[in-house]
Parts: structure tokens; C-alpha cells; sequence
């Protein structure tokens, strides 16, 4: 005999959404806080692309509600110096394949090693309501310091946003990435366990109803 899969009853469907947002909501209001992005830097990733061998990688941990940004980059097989190192600001779109203006500081991050073909960079803690972090010409195309903070930490939440270093045979650029969220682990084990309570809860009524 051919078994169907369990049907949860719209009664029990509802029931067990009510009580799984109730659940969860404050586990991932708790844990989106702060979030992780990451890019692979690559030539191929600027536009236009080139060939470079160089390679990289960046992570950038944002928290929102303590307004605070920290940034780590290796890199490696740049084919130049390292003149610049930035994240840009903001895309029209989430992951759109164009150039935009740099919003952070210029030319490079605070402490960010320049002059050299590979390194690695850890950044302090920046504070995203004061100025060091910041270009100072995004905060005056964005009407102020509140408003280049609001800014900047949506199109970083939102893939609007890249982190692009420059050398001196690609003064555009020479590696660079789109900066993505990292899903966290528990999310999706929340959202596991919530599934499989459905299912649970379907077999459950099917047995009662036979």
C-alpha cells in the first residue's frame, strides 16, 4: 500500500506556527546580533575583471546594536604594492556588477598594511557613530555621520556592499568581493527542529483520525 506523507489539519498548522514563532523569535532576535559577512577576493570578481593571481579573503563582523564594525582581510599573489583597501558603498541592488563610491576611510582601513603584495589585517573595534571609519565624502552624500551609518550597515546587511583592494598596476582595483552573510549554525537547526515538530505533529493527528 502506497503511504502518503502526514497531513497537519489547518487547526494544528496554526497552532504549532503560533507557538514556534513564540520559540524562536527571541533565540533569533538573540543570535542575528552581531552577524558575520565574508567575501573572496579575487581579480575576476572587479569590473572590469583581470587575470591577477592574487587571492583573498575578508570577514566582516557587524553588530548594529552596539554600532560597531570589525574587519579581518588576508591576502596574498597581489602582482603590486597595495595602495588602497576599502569596502564601497552602496550598490543599487543586492550583488549588482558595477562600481560604486568607497564609503570607509581612505586610503585604506586604520592600520591596514600598504606597500606590499601580501599581508593580513585585523582591524580594532570601530565605532560606527564616529567619523574614523567613514570617508568623508559618503557621509556628506549621505547627509550626515546618523545617516552614513544607516547607510552603510544596510547595504552591508543587504549584498549592496564590496570590499575592493588597489595596487599600483590596478589602481581600480586589483582583487575584490561582494560581502555576504555567513548563515549561522543555529538557525538552521531552529528551523530543523521546527519542521520536524510539524511533522510530528501531523503523524500524531493521522493516528488519532484512523
Amino acid at each position: 500500500m502506497k503511504r502518503s506523507l502526514p497531513v497537519v489539519p489547518r487547526s494544528g498548522v496554526s497552532l504549532v506556527v503560533v507557538v514556534l514563532a513564540a520559540l524562536l523569535w527571541p533565540a533569533l532576535a538573540t543570535y542575528a546580533i552581531p552577524l558575520t559577512f565574508v567575501g573572496n577576493l579575487t581579480g575576476a570578481h572587479e569590473i572590469p575583471a583581470n587575470a591577477s593571481p592574487g587571492t583573498g579573503q575578508a570577514e566582516v563582523v557587524l553588530d548594529a546594536m552596539a554600532h560597531t564594525i570589525q574587519i579581518d582581510v588576508t591576502f596574498s599573489g597581489l602582482t603590486s604594492n597595495v595602495v588602497a583597501a576599502h569596502i564601497h558603498c552602496c550598490l543599487p541592488s543586492p550583488l549588482a556588477a558595477m562600481n560604486v563610491g568607497v564609503a570607509t576611510t581612505v586610503p585604506a582601513f586604520l592600520g591596514f598594511p600598504l606597500g606590499v603584495t601580501a599581508g593580513t589585517y585585523a582591524s580594532p573595534v570601530f565605532d560606527l557613530t564616529q567619523p574614523l571609519i567613514y570617508n568623508p565624502a559618503f557621509v556628506t552624500a549621505q547627509g550626515g555621520l546618523a545617516q552614513a551609518e544607516a547607510a552603510l550597515v544596510a547595504g552591508i546587511e543587504n549584498a549592496e556592499t564590496y570590499l575592493n583592494i588597489h595596487t599600483v598596476n590596478f589602481p581600480g582595483g586589483e582583487i575584490r568581493d561582494f560581502l555576504q552573510a555567513v548563515p549561522e549554525p543555529h538557525t538552521w537547526l531552529l528551523l530543523a527542529t521546527g519542521c520536524l515538530g510539524l511533522l510530528a505533529l501531523g503523524w500524531r493527528q493521522r493516528k488519532k483520525a484512523a
